[in-house]
């Protein structure tokens, strides 16, 4: 019916107009045209819902023109083309949906961000593509007093743990990494971090003062404990001692004399790389050869004293010998092979004690100490069945010295590493004590080594009785 008669009023109007453009009687006074209102009714809409057009009309009949008046102008500035308007509108404009909507659902998630959903389906009419429509909005079940730690489903990987930093808002699960290792990059792994560099050591230094004062004691010492040692070999000399117990003493001052030789260099050296590292290997090889001449020293007391042998030592001279210095040699070629680059210093040509070198210098030298006290010791705390023809001048002399040298190699052995950590912090007192031990070493030394031999007592003492009777 809508369209029917929405056509049979465009066509009342139309013939209205064409009436009112019959000219009326000579004498009518003038009336200019005016639009009435746009039609509400106008031809059928192009949809029924969704929004469709339509056209309405207004006519020039509010009022009409009257003798000659102006016709009526359209909104773009023309003539009414038979005194009507037309123009497209909106129509329909409903939607074709139903207009209600579902409820929201619940969360999506339980404990957690998610989202909440709404619908609608068509309505009356059959949509065009889509017969379905929804909306989303975001929503929060999280509750950090109530809702579970999320540690309880996170996996980390090994040697990590899982904290929980959940906040009020959200659920936060981060796996930590344990026993010092650091999380990758990737999130993904626990990794063993490198190992950090050390700050350098800063190089110590004494005011130029001290370090005279330093290098004069020290070169002191070392020339008194030399002076002494030289003496001691050359009575063995002069007297031709040259049994197997002499001859080890004999390599040990050899020894312990050439390291301090060596000590005696000018601390100038220092600014030759090359002649530096020669110092620093020959101090060790012969510091490492004098603790191994001990050692066969207190092996051959330990023979005569627990009655092992009856005379001349359990090795013979040039074994004694080649032990000694070929144990030694090749303990400091180990070393070499391992440690080259760290024989020698910046500041100084001993030992420089914050180096793997250390190890491989001080463990052999410690061991050869304890192996020589517990030698003392066995032989010292037990009672052994003596052997018939035990040469007891030889034995005297093996208990002399076991004596001794629980007095001597302390001594040697205390004078070594302060030397070394008086080198290594360039302290004072330090090389003070350093320097009295090596004098108090060099007299012990001098003094037992030559009492402890039967034959050196016995030849100073005609010496001393020719002397005696020469004066009288």
């Amino acid at each position: 019916m809508a369209p029917a008669c929405g056509t049979v009023m465009l066509g009342v109007l139309t013939l209205a107009v064409l009436l009112l453009h019959v000219p009326h009687a000579a004498g009518q006074a003038v009336v200019n045209g005016n639009w009435s209102d746009w039609s509400v009714i106008g031809t059928p809409c192009t949809k029924t819902c969704d929004g469709g057009f339509t056209t309405i009309v207004r006519s020039c009949t509010n009022p009409a023109p009257e003798g000659g008046g102006d016709l009526c102008v359209t909104d773009e500035g023309q003539v009414a083309t038979n005194g009507l308007d037309f123009k497209i509108a909106a129509c329909n404009v409903q939607t074709c949906w139903a207009n209600e909507w579902s409820p929201w659902s619940n969360c999506s998630k339980v404990c957690g961000r998610g989202n909440q959903t709404s619908y609608a389906i068509c309505g009356n009419e059959t949509c065009t593509g889509i017969q379905y429509k929804e909306k989303k909005l975001a929503c929060n079940t999280w509750n950090k007093t109530t809702c579970p730690s999320p540690c309880l489903s996170t996996k980390c990987p090994d040697y990590g743990v899982c904290r929980d930093d959940s906040n009020n808002t959200d659920p936060i699960a981060t796996c930590v990494c344990t026993m010092g290792y650091k999380m990758s990059p990737t999130k993904t792994s626990c990794v063993r971090p490198p190992p950090s560099t050390p700050t350098p050591r800063p190089i110590p230094t004494m005011p130029p003062a001290q370090k005279v004062v330093a290098t004069v004691i020290s070169k002191s010492a070392s020339t008194v404990i030399i002076i002494c040692l030289s003496i001691c070999l050359c009575i063995f000399f002069v007297f031709r001692i040259f049994t197997p117990d002499r001859v080890i003493q004999m390599n040990m001052e050899i020894a312990l004399l050439l390291a301090h030789c060596i000590l005696m260099s000018p601390s100038s050296i220092t600014q030759k790389p090359i002649i530096c590292t020669v110092v620093s290997i020959l101090l060790h090889f012969f510091f490492t050869a004098c603790f191994m001449f001990m050692f066969l020293e207190s092996l051959h007391m330990y023979a005569y004293v627990a009655f092992v042998i009856k005379r001349e030592g359990m090795f013979s001279r040039a074994q004694n010998v080649l032990v000694g210095w070929g144990v030694a040699a090749i303990i400091v070629l180990f070393c070499m092979c391992f440690q080259f680059s760290n024989y020698g210093g910046v500041y100084e040509c001993w030992l420089m004690l914050d180096t793997p070198l250390m190890y491989g210098e001080m463990v052999p030298i410690v061991t050869l100490v304890v192996m020589t006290f517990t030698l003392t010791e066995a032989a010292g705390s037990a009672e052994y069945m003596p052997l018939k023809g035990m040469d007891k001048g030889q034995l005297v002399s093996a208990k002399f010295s076991q004596r001794t040298n629980l007095v001597i190699m302390p001594l040697v052995f205390s004078h070594m590493l302060l030397g070394m950590l008086s080198e290594y912090e360039q302290n004072l007192a330090l090389y003070s004590i350093f320097s009295l031990l090596n004098s108090i070493s060099g007299v012990v030394i001098l003094f037992f080594h030559c009492s402890n031999n039967q034959q050196v007592r016995m030849k100073l003492k005609a010496v001393f009785g020719k002397m005696c009777k020469g004066r009288q």
